[in-house]
C-alpha cells in the first residue's frame, strides 16, 4: 500500500504531498530535506537512489528531469509497479503544470486539484497502471 507521495523539486522544495492514510504522517519540509541530502550523497558517489528500506516502510524513488517523485509504502510492495505509477504521475503533473514549475519562486499553490489524479493513479488498487481520472 502506497501512504503518502511527495513531489520533490531538484532544489529540494516540496511542490507536492498527498497522503493516503491517517496510519503515517510526515511533515514536509523535513522528509524533502533528508531525501534530497540522499540524493545528493548518492550523486557524488555517481549513483542514483531508487529505494530506502526501513523497518517497517520502504521509499520508493522516481526521477524525471527538475522532480523526484517518493513514494512511502509497505516494505512488501513491488518496487517496479511503484515505480511504473510514479512514473505516469511524473509526465502527468509535468503535463499539466510545466507553465508553474518552470518558474522562481514556485507557486505551489498552482497545484491544487491534483490530489484527485495522484489518487486515481498511485492508490488504486487496480493492476491497470495506465489509467487517468
Amino acid at each position: 500500500m502506497i501512504y503518502e507521495i511527495f513531489i520533490i523539486e531538484e532544489g529540494g522544495k516540496c511542490l507536492f504531498h498527498c497522503s493516503n492514510s491517517e496510519k503515517i504522517r510526515i511533515e514536509e519540509d523535513l522528509f524533502s530535506s533528508f531525501t534530497t541530502a540522499i540524493r545528493i550523497f548518492a550523486n557524488e558517489l555517481d549513483e542514483m537512489v531508487q529505494t530506502v528500506e526501513l523497518k517497517e516502510y520502504k521509499l520508493i524513488f522516481y526521477s524525471l528531469a527538475e522532480l523526484t517523485l517518493i513514494a512511502v509504502s509497505d516494505k512488501e510492495d513491488d518496487k517496479l509497479r511503484v515505480q511504473r505509477k510514479l512514473a505516469l504521475a511524473a509526465n502527468e503533473f509535468r503535463r499539466e503544470f510545466k507553465d508553474f514549475i518552470c518558474t522562481d519562486p514556485v507557486d505551489t499553490a498552482g497545484f491544487n486539484g491534483f490530489d484527485e489524479k495522484i489518487v486515481a493513479i498511485l492508490f488504486s488498487s487496480q493492476e491497470n497502471d495506465t489509467h487517468f481520472s
